[in-house]
């Protein structure tokens, strides 16, 4: 391996060419990751635009906070208190409430 990477270095002309497709194919990615970006945002964007204009034709439903506790209050006595993977691996889903 350190055999090729001196042939490599030892060559000017081949070197530049590979810095130069390095760069290239950074400059691809960070291109293609920018345009993925963008079209979120403006996506995200006309999203909030349309539930900001429906908004008084379609209302969001009223949340019952009361519903909600006795979910999480449910759902409290599945949750371990202990969050060391080790014994989340070792349980085998049966819990004693206590």
């Amino acid at each position: 391996m350190e055999e090729i990477l001196e042939r490599i270095l030892s060559h000017p002309l081949l070197t530049v060419t590979l810095s130069l497709f390095c760069l290239l194919l950074i400059f691809a990615i960070l291109k293609r990751l920018l345009k993925i970006v963008l079209l979120s945002i403006v996506l995200i964007a006309l999203y909030f635009g349309y539930v900001h204009y429906f908004q008084e034709d379609y209302p969001l439903p009223e949340v019952d906070m009361a519903d909600v506790e006795e979910i999480r209050e449910e759902i409290q006595t599945w949750i371990t208190e202990d969050l060391n993977v080790s014994s989340l691996l070792e349980a085998n889903g049966s819990r004693i409430s206590e």
